[in-house]
Order: structure tokens, then sequence, then C-alpha cells
């Protein structure tokens, strides 16, 4: 029988083996690992640094196209808007620096903002409550005999495409000619607004437009989380295609932050909105503000959708080239410009 000084024995010489077999492999194996990591950590800094020089000189070159812009901003802009009225109509989450930038382009082109219709998160709201009450709202303010435009309706958002046809038909019009009186906009404006579906800002700073435009410019804000981006871009774009018939021209412009992914430029870009409309989707660019009033200019001489900016497929994004003179050819940037999707 084997006495348990034998097992002990047995045990702790295991272990003993074990300790010295760790520590010879560590000694022997510690310099090539430590080399390895040594180089490895090496190039990763080196890689680093050239990424973070990259990141500067690109920082650096988008300050110069910026003040490049802003320098050409008088030439690139002059008379191309005189006059036209443009309304903005701002979704949820617009920065203020985007939509300034804008309306300055706008007025350096020539036009006449007549103020800025203001869209609260509770239009976009798809829950059965809201969508109840943005209708039967939408209802009481239709004015009698008004005639809608000829866009299809989507059950998901059908309350706000209801509201949509009506805010278009009192915030713009086609060739200068009313389709309501002045009375009749601001009541359909002040009834949404008392109903906290949107909010008037007026050019000089009053809660009423200056009248009816003729073209629209509509700023998307913020990309809305999963949940809710696809009602609310469907809305959003189902409101510019309503303006753009209404009108003699609106796009839909934003941020390079709020047009990636899940994004309503996105969805038309893409073609999953299934709508053709003209896209800037660097608006919160010096350049992209100018392309919006070039855009605009573009929609009254050929009236032809047309993707701008620096995403997918609008790359790469030209701007709408100025009509030509008789001793100028058309531009490249004109002969390359692609069509929407």
């Amino acid at each position: 029988m084997i006495d348990f000084r034998y097992h002990l024995v047995s045990i702790v010489a295991v272990f003993l083996a074990l300790a010295i077999g760790l520590v010879i492999g560590s000694t022997a194996l510690r310099g090539a690992v430590l080399t390895t990591l040594n180089r490895a950590s090496a190039h990763e800094k080196a890689v680093n640094s050239a990424l973070y020089a990259h990141n500067t000189q690109l920082k650096r070159q988008i300050s110069a196209d910026d003040a490049f812009a802003r320098a050409a901003e008088t030439r690139l802009l002059d008379g191309l808007l005189d006059g036209e009225h443009v309304v903005l109509v701002l979704a949820p989450g617009t920065d203020s620096g985007t939509v300034n930038g804008i309306a300055a382009a706008l007025s350096q082109a020539g036009a006449t903002v007549t103020g800025q219709v203001i869209l609260s998160t509770q239009f976009f709201d798809t829950g059965v409550v809201a969508e109840q009450q943005l209708h039967s709202t939408a209802l009481r303010l239709k004015p009698a005999g008004l005639s809608m435009p000829k866009s299809g309706s989507d059950p998901q958002i059908a309350a706000q495409q209801l509201a949509a046809q009506i805010i278009a038909a009192a915030i713009v019009n086609k060739d200068g000619l009313p389709t309501l009186s002045n009375g009749q906009s601001q009541q359909i404006l002040t009834g949404f607004g008392e109903a906290n579906f949107l909010q008037i800002k007026g050019a000089n700073g009053g809660t009423s437009l200056a009248g009816q435009a003729t073209m629209a410019v509509v700023v998307s804000g913020t990309v809305q989380p999963a949940k809710t981006a696809g009602p609310f871009n469907l809305a959003l774009v189902s409101l510019t295609e309503d303006l753009q018939e209404a009108s003699k021209g609106a796009l839909l412009a934003g941020p390079i932050k709020g047009t990636g992914p899940r994004s309503a430029i996105d969805a038309v870009i893409s073609g999953a909105a299934g709508v053709k409309l003209t896209t800037v989707d660097n608006a919160d660019t010096a350049a992209g503000q100018i392309i919006v009033a070039q855009a605009l200019r573009e929609l009254l001489l050929h009236a032809k959708p047309a993707p701008y900016g620096v995403r997918p497929p609008a790359v790469p994004s030209p701007a709408p080239s100025a009509p030509a003179t008789p001793s100028a050819s058309p531009s490249p940037a004109h002969r390359t410009k692609k069509k929407a999707a």
C-alpha cells in the first residue's frame, strides 16, 4: 500500500517541474516576444503619425477650400435668383450655422428669403394619437376647393402627407400666382402652429412669412434613430416633393453629418425613397451653401433633379454650371454632372 507521503512528494515534484519549465520557457522566449512586440508597436506608431499628418493636411485643405468659396461667392452667385422668393423649411435638429449660411447664399444670389417654417418633432410623430391629431388639424385647415398635388399616399404617414400638401399650398406658388390669399395662408400656418406642429420665423424676426415663395429649400437636421428614421425620412421627402410640385423648384439640403445612412437625403440618392429630388449633402460648408443657390437656378433652367455634395453617387460633386456665354464652352463640371438615382 502506497502511503500519503509518496503522494505528497509526487504532487510537489509535478508542480516543481511545471514551475521550472515556465521559468526556462519564459526566459528563452522573452527576447523574441519583446522584439516582435516592439516592432509591432513602432509600426502602429508610424501608421498613426502618418494618418494624423494626413488628417491635418485634409483639414487645412478644407479650410482653404472654404476660404476660396467665401471669396468667390459674389462672382459665383450674383444674379442667379433675381426676382425669386425662397422659403426655408426646417426639420427638427437643424443647426443655425447651416440655415444662416444657406439664407446668406440665397440673398447673395438675388433671392428674397420669405422666412422659415420650422417643423416640430410632433409633426413627424407617427403614433396613433399624434397621427389622429395631425389629420384632424389638416382637415380643419384645408381650404375649400384647394387642388391637392398628385403625390402618392403612404398609410404610415398619411397625416403627414395631407398636412404637407396643405402647408405647401400655403407657402409656395408657381410663376408668382398665389394659390391662396394671404389670409388663407396665414390661417393655415397659424392653425398648425397653435397645434404645435410648426413655428414660423419671419425674415424680419416676426411670426409671419413675407408672402408666398416661388421656390423652397428643405433643410434636414440630425440623423434619426433607427426606430423612427423610416417614417421620418418618408415624411420629409414627401413634403419636399409637394413643395417641388407646387413651386418652380424645391430641394433637400443638409449638413454632412446629417446626410449619411438612415437620413432623408440618403433615402433619395440611394433610390430607397422612390422619388427624384435635387439634394445637397454638404450644406454646412461654404461650397455646399453656394451649390444650394446654384442648384435652384439649375431647376429653373432645366427642372432636372440631381444630387450634389460629397457622398456617393454625388461624387465628384460639381456645382451646377452657370449658363454658358456664346464664347465659352460648357465647363467640365457641367459635363460630368450626374443625374439623381
